[in-house]
């Protein structure tokens, strides 16, 4: 996500005087947004002045002024999440989650009181994110559960992915006590743990199957309309930004 820059670190990273930073945004040199009474500028802005080739925190797109709506989005993944009674997270393209979990599994938080299990979930995220490719599906974690991803697009491009379950997408394993138990050796849990909260994972029916695989792709769109009215208010502010410039 783009890093944003107060007036005073552009002038030290510029070594430039406060009257230069306005005279640079009525110029057009220097692009920002004006928030409340405050300017802020991409750190991407002043690297170009510098003739610095940007950096970015990550591979997803999302880069304006006020980065991912978290406030709006979290309030319909925990409403997807009470109707399917599946889990459900946003994550960006490396598989950082950009919410809290929404109705989190009893063996996911189980599993997460291992600091391993938490970093090989992250791994795992990252993992599904690419193996799915820019259409979505269904793939399977590294406990062998079965998640479904729904990309999210800004401007066209891939920013983020609704993620959500786990789940059995058509059986559950055909030893699964043997997998309990790998996880349970794994981890350091007790297996009767592991055991009992793995019994609350939903199986998915065949015939249920087109139906389950469309909520993930509703609530990407439901988020994609906010990432399109956040860039309406973006240019809105920029707009009025332009009118207020001090010469």
């Amino acid at each position: 996500m783009e890093e944003l820059l107060t007036t005073r670190q552009v002038q030290d990273l510029l070594k430039v005087d406060r009257i230069t930073i306005y005279r640079m945004l009525q110029d057009g040199r220097l692009k920002g947004v004006k928030i409340g009474q405050q300017w802020r500028f991409p750190r991407s802005e002043v690297e170009r002045l510098l003739g610095r080739t940007p950096t970015e925190t990550s591979s997803q797109a999302i880069d304006l002024a006020i980065g991912f709506p978290t406030h709006c989005v979290q309030p319909i993944q925990d409403l997807y999440a009470e109707i399917s009674g599946l889990s459900a997270v946003v994550v960006d393209n490396d598989g950082n989650p950009l919410t809290e979990t929404s109705h989190p599994c009893a063996l996911c938080q189980l599993l997460w009181q291992h600091e391993q299990a938490r970093a090989d979930c992250q791994t795992s995220r990252r993992r599904m994110v690419h193996e799915v490719g820019p259409r979505g599906g269904i793939a399977t974690c590294h406990a062998g559960l079965n998640y479904l991803l729904a990309p999210i697009y800004d401007e066209g491009q891939v920013v983020a992915w609704f993620l959500c379950g786990p789940c059995f997408w058509q059986n559950p394993p055909t030893d699964p006590e043997t997998l309990w138990r790998q996880l349970a050796e794994q981890y350091d849990l007790p297996v009767e743990q592991v055991r009992a909260a793995a019994g609350e994972i939903r199986t998915i029916d065949p015939s249920q199957h087109q139906r389950v695989a469309a909520w993930p792709t509703a609530a990407a769109r439901a988020v994609q309309g906010i990432l399109r009215e956040r860039l309406l208010f973006i240019e809105r502010l920029q707009q009025i930004a332009t009118l207020t410039q001090i010469s």
